[in-house]
């Protein structure tokens, strides 16, 4: 048996991307360091906390949604006195308005089983049903659209296969294609697909970690829809 957890993640999100400059990306996918965070904050630590005992946990993400890039204008400094602008390199004044251009996920949801020893996954699993600070999708202005915890789990793969998918049934066809991000190869042969620098470090720092990435073909009628539809489908599922 493997305790788990099962999450899901829908709404506008924003994941890491490189840092620095004034254009800012997201990862197309929840981060290891993003996730972290967020069961982190779900139990109360302050920033700065030791969060060694979360790196015992493993993320297998199923991609019910691969969303789309939304780009988000916004100024800091704009419409005051050159003394009130931004700060430059050198200890000046900018003098005018500083344009930052971030690209968010948007229409993007994403289900996961966090696996882990016994005892943490139940402590992270109460602290998701009464969390102590609210969870985000990278941001704080970032709020799911669902709950975050669906349930737990000792067969995290099955329930992959099983957990009603956030998407609309296509027209046609009995099967869709789903895609799966992997922190550890499915199969001893599998090839790492690509590397991603989001493990989370002291100090505010990250290093690099391989994802696998496989496609399984799931039936449609796993497909519940948008909204309340989908709601009531992950209802049906969890009191099943």
């Amino acid at each position: 048996m493997t305790p788990a957890l099962l999450l899901h993640l829908s709404g506008m999100q924003f994941w890491g991307g490189p840092k620095g400059g004034t254009t800012r990306t997201s990862h197309p996918h929840p981060t290891r360091s993003g996730i972290t965070g967020l069961l982190a904050a779900a139990q109360g630590r302050p920033r700065g906390s030791d969060l060694t005992d979360l790196d015992h946990l493993t993320h297998t993400i199923r991609i019910d949604r691969p969303g789309q890039r939304l780009l988000d204008f916004h100024t800091v400094g704009g419409g005051q006195p050159k003394h009130e602008t931004a700060p430059t390199a050198e200890g000046g004044r900018r003098g005018n308005a500083l344009v930052f251009r971030d690209w968010y996920l948007h229409d993007a949801a994403f289900t996961i089983a966090v696996t882990g020893p016994n005892t943490l996954i139940n402590d992270l699993a109460e602290a998701l049903r009464d969390p102590v600070y609210p969870p985000h999708l990278g941001r704080r202005a970032c709020r799911p659209d669902t709950p975050v915890l669906i349930t737990t789990t000792n067969n995290p793969d099955t329930a992959l296969n099983d957990l009603p998918l956030h998407r609309n049934a296509p027209r046609t066809g009995d099967t869709v294609p789903v895609a799966f991000l992997h922190e550890h190869p499915p199969t001893p042969t599998t090839p790492h697909t690509r590397t991603i620098d989001d493990a989370p470090l002291a100090g505010r720092t990250w290093t690099t970690r391989r994802i696998w990435e496989t496609t399984r073909h799931l039936p449609t009628t796993r497909c519940a829809g948008l909204g309340t539809t989908y709601l009531n489908a992950l209802t049906t599922y969890r009191t099943s």
